[in-house]
């Protein structure tokens, strides 16, 4: 148990290592040294150790015994059993509370990202898409739900949003706004189901792609 400087010195190192984490800036698979990341954060071993521990309970990282702490590669079934998730959790809350919903802009530094990253722009507006129909559940737990699926799930989606697929997946999302805005609860769900059964379709394809990209950098 830690207190005062050292928790605030680990919930800080933590939250460091997550964004790192989840935006993938480490290749899948890739062993996650404890010295090199305390070197590079400039902090002691102890945190970084304490920070990867809880990243591996939350399942965003892995564990080898006697090798350490490693990113994942991604599992077809355990991605393909994150969206299912997802989709039941964003259908109820959409079901019960579908007249509440209000798309929110994007604005600050998301304009410029979109003439530089069109891919996690579009990536980002469907995680935030998800979070806001979450919302609706008024259920905390559900929306927290929905933000660990979505951060597990980041990197496949993001493969996604830069594919040849991504015209799709923009009418797609498009669809589904329209349909939130004008209240059309049938539609929106019937939007939701094609948008996240579409995605599903292609999880094969992108695991393989991302798997084999793993095999060849190691």
């Amino acid at each position: 148990m830690y207190y005062g400087v050292e928790s605030r010195k680990v919930a800080s190192v933590y939250s460091k290592l997550k964004e790192l984490v989840v935006d993938f800036q480490f290749r899948p698979g890739e062993h996650l040294h404890i010295s090199e990341l305390s070197t590079t954060l400039k902090v002691s071993v102890t945190p970084v150790r304490e920070a990867l521990i809880r990243l591996t309970d939350e399942g965003l990282i892995t564990t080898q015994p006697n090798r350490g702490f490693f990113t994942k590669i991604p599992d077809l079934h355990e991605i393909d059993d994150l969206y299912g998730l997802l989709h039941m959790v964003l259908r109820s809350s959409l079901e019960a509370r579908q007249d509440d919903f209000v798309a929110a802009p994007l604005s600050g530094p998301d304009a410029e990202l979109a003439a530089r990253d069109a891919a996690r722009l579009l990536c980002i507006r469907l995680e935030r898409l998800h979070e806001q129909i979450a919302r609706m559940s008024l259920n905390r737990e559900l929306v927290r739900l929905t933000r660990q699926c979505n951060e597990r799930t980041r990197y496949v989606r993001l493969v996604d949003c830069g594919s040849r697929h991504a015209g799709e997946i923009r009418d797609q999302l498009d669809a589904l706004v329209a349909a939130l805005k004008v209240g059309s609860a049938q539609q929106g769900l019937e939007k939701l189901d094609r948008l996240l059964h579409s995605q599903r379709i292609r999880l094969t394809s992108i695991v393989r792609e991302v798997v084999s990209g793993a095999a060849i950098d190691s």
